[in-house]
């Protein structure tokens, strides 16, 4: 099945560009500038590339948690959040605030196990401590 998209820019001078269409699915893209004369901006897309690579991993993660009876946050979904780093740091905040979570565990890699803790700690304490550290990291 062949694949059609057809690209149409109209920023006051009508360019347009356009991919032939043959047979399949045909999608139509555009853009319209509100004021004659002003240039589009670039789009900042690597939020949403960020937003994209931690959900797919996280529902992933999910998943596979769901099939064992203890959290494994050693399998690759799990990595490949940490991998992420600092820009991680938001999404996994977000789902902190609607419950505990074992991506609490990410949050001691990521930021370099700061927290000593003194034998077993519940999953939920751990998560409301570090809510309450990320809120201190915010307001700065």
């Amino acid at each position: 099945m062949a694949t059609s998209i057809e690209y149409r820019v109209n920023n006051g001078a009508a360019s347009e560009h356009l991919r032939p269409s043959k047979e399949g699915v045909q999608v139509r893209m555009s853009a319209m500038m509100s004021e004659p004369g002003r240039v589009a901006r670039d789009i900042d897309m690597s939020g949403s590339s960020d937003a994209s690579t931690f959900i797919s991993n996280y529902e992933s993660f999910k998943t596979v948690n769901a099939l064992s009876s203890v959290s494994n946050v050693d399998n690759v979904f799990f990595r490949e959040i940490v991998k992420m780093g600092r820009r991680a740091v938001p999404f996994i905040y977000e789902e902190m605030k609607k419950g505990p979570t074992d991506l609490v565990y990410a949050l001691d890699e990521i930021f370099g196990h700061p927290i000593k803790y003194n034998g077993f700690m519940p999953l939920k304490q751990s998560c409301e401590l570090w809510i309450s550290i990320l809120k201190k990291i915010e307001k700065d």
